[in-house]
C-alpha cells in the first residue's frame, strides 16, 4: 500500500514538472506556419458578394469630425480572400474596412505604383496603417485639422498623455511607413474591446482599418505627400488557424510555481521518513552481539 502511494506522488510529481514542456511542444507543433515570409495566395478574380466583406473609405470623403454617418453598413466577418484596387490622390488616403474574428489568420499584400496620368514627384511610396475604428475616427480627425500643424503640439506633449489623445496603430506596431510593397499578417485574439465587460459599451464586432496613407501626417517617422497618384493593389488571404483552449495558458503559468511548492514537500517527506520502519521489534546488529557474548565470557 505504500509504494503505492509513493508511486503516484511520483506519478504526480514528474506530471507537474513536464506539463510546461508538453504544453510548449503541442503550441509549436499546432501553430500555422506564417504567411508574411511569402505571398499572398489569393484568386485572380473576386468571389460574388464579396463586397458584402469590405468597404473602401476615402478621407476626402469622410464627413466633419471624421465619422461618416454614411457609411454604417453591416460587414459580414471576414472569412474568405478578396482583392481590391485603390487610387490614392495627393495629400490624401484610402482605407479598407473590415470585421477581423478570432480564429482566423489575416496576411495582407499592398503594393504601390506610380500613376502614369500623374507621376508622383517622390516616388510611389506611402505608408500603411492597421487600425481599429476608435482610431480611424481620431486618424480621420487629424487630417480634418492638418493645418493645425498637429505634429509640433503632439512633440510637445508628454508622451503618457499621447496615447489618449493621437490615433494609434492597431497594438501600437502595425504601421510600416515609407514603403512601396509590404507583406504582414495579424491575428485577432477576441471579440470587443477592453470594455466589452461593461453593460454600455458591449460590443460582437470591432471594425478594423487598413488604412494606405499618402499625406504627411502627425507621425514622426512617416512619409510625406508623395506629390503625385499612386496606384495600389490590396490582395487579403485568410486562412483558418488552429486555436489551442485557454486553459493551456493557466497550465503553463500555473504549473511551474506549483511543481516548485510540490516538490520540495515530496522530498522533505521522504527524507524525514527514510531510516523509519514500520516494525515496532528492533534487532541488534550481529557484530554487538558477538563483542558482548565475548566480554560476558571472559568476565
Amino acid at each position: 500500500m505504500v509504494d503505492r502511494r509513493r508511486a503516484r506522488v511520483a506519478i504526480a510529481l514528474n506530471i507537474s514538472l513536464l506539463m510546461p514542456i508538453l504544453a510548449v511542444l503541442v503550441t509549436v507543433i499546432a501553430a500555422p506556419t506564417a504567411s508574411a515570409a511569402g505571398s499572398c495566395n489569393v484568386p485572380a478574380s473576386n468571389p460574388p458578394g464579396v463586397t458584402q466583406y469590405y468597404e473602401e473609405h476615402s478621407l476626402e470623403d469622410e464627413d466633419f469630425w471624421g465619422w461618416d454617418f454614411g457609411s454604417n453598413t453591416d460587414l459580414k466577418p471576414l472569412r474568405d480572400d478578396f482583392s481590391v484596387d485603390m487610387t490614392i490622390s495627393n495629400d490624401s488616403a484610402n482605407a479598407v474596412r473590415m470585421e477581423l474574428i478570432p480564429g482566423y489568420q489575416y496576411t495582407f499584400c499592398i503594393s504601390m505604383s506610380s500613376d502614369p496620368s500623374d507621376e508622383p514627384q517622390m516616388g510611389a511610396i506611402g505608408d500603411v496603417y492597421l487600425m481599429n475604428d476608435v482610431n480611424w475616427d481620431r486618424y480621420s480627425m487629424s487630417y480634418e485639422n492638418r493645418e493645425w500643424d498637429l505634429e509640433e503640439m503632439v512633440q510637445e506633449m508628454p508622451v503618457e498623455w499621447r496615447d489618449t489623445l493621437v490615433w494609434l496603430p492597431y497594438r501600437d506596431v502595425h504601421a510600416y511607413e515609407g514603403v512601396s510593397e509590404h507583406i504582414f499578417s495579424v491575428a485577432i485574439d477576441s471579440h470587443g474591446s477592453a470594455w466589452s465587460s461593461v453593460g454600455w459599451f458591449e460590443s460582437t464586432e470591432t471594425q478594423y482599418f487598413l488604412v494606405i496613407d499618402g499625406w504627411d501626417n502627425e507621425r514622426f517617422s512617416d512619409r510625406g505627400a508623395a506629390g503625385g497618384t499612386i496606384n495600389v493593389e490590396v490582395l487579403v488571404d485568410v486562412e483558418e488557424r488552429t486555436t489551442l483552449p485557454n486553459f493551456i495558458a493557466y497550465i503553463m503559468i500555473s504549473a511551474l510555481p506549483i511543481a516548485c511548492i510540490i516538490g520540495p514537500l515530496v522530498i522533505h517527506t521522504r527524507y524525514m521518513k527514510m531510516g523509519l520502519s514500520e516494525e515496532d521489534e528492533s534487532r541488534q546488529m550481529p557484530y554487538l552481539d558477538e563483542e558482548g557474548d565475548q566480554r560476558s565470557g571472559e568476565g
